[in-house]
């Protein structure tokens, strides 16, 4: 017979890690954020509570405090024209060495789901913007220029 897994009414929190771990919250965030002066054992220990309760920390938490998250936007106009893919991959493969993470909008050859596709994906203050594709409006370079990231087009 399976044992039953309970779950959380709520999220987990860093005072959850705290608890299991036996260390103070400050101690957790500083392993997870890998920063600040912590014991190898500490820190093996902290990791192991944390994976062990399934912790995932909030990025929109972090993302509050410095106004960016760790993600890519990545717009292209199709996911039917056969570079796409290969543009995609070879982008994944990049990011893959970095914390960044991909978040692909597609706007099907048009300027006007361009201007929308990149405004949200603005209103998540990426840490930059990948714009593929010849033509763009006037509107998505205005956003691109008053965005204060770095752009590849």
């Amino acid at each position: 017979m399976t044992e039953e897994i309970k779950l959380p009414r709520r999220p987990l929190t860093l005072k959850d890690v705290s608890i299991e771990s036996g260390v103070s919250e400050m101690t957790v965030s500083r392993v997870l954020r890998n920063r600040g002066d912590v014991s190898e054992a500490t820190r093996e220990k902290v990791l192991k509570a944390a994976k062990s309760l399934g912790y995932v920390p909030n990025k929109i938490a972090g993302a509050l405090a410095s106004s960016r998250v760790n993600l890519v936007a990545v717009i292209i106009p199709s996911l039917s024209n056969m570079v796409f893919p290969d543009v995609l991959t070879g982008i994944s493969e990049v990011l893959d060495e970095t914390s960044l993470q991909p978040v692909v909008g597609v706007s099907n050859y048009l300027h006007e789901k361009e201007e929308q596709v990149l405004f949200e994906m603005l209103s998540w203050r990426p840490s930059g913007v990948i714009l593929a594709g010849l033509e763009h409006s006037d509107a998505s370079r205005a956003m691109l220029s008053s965005a204060g990231i770095p752009i590849v087009e």
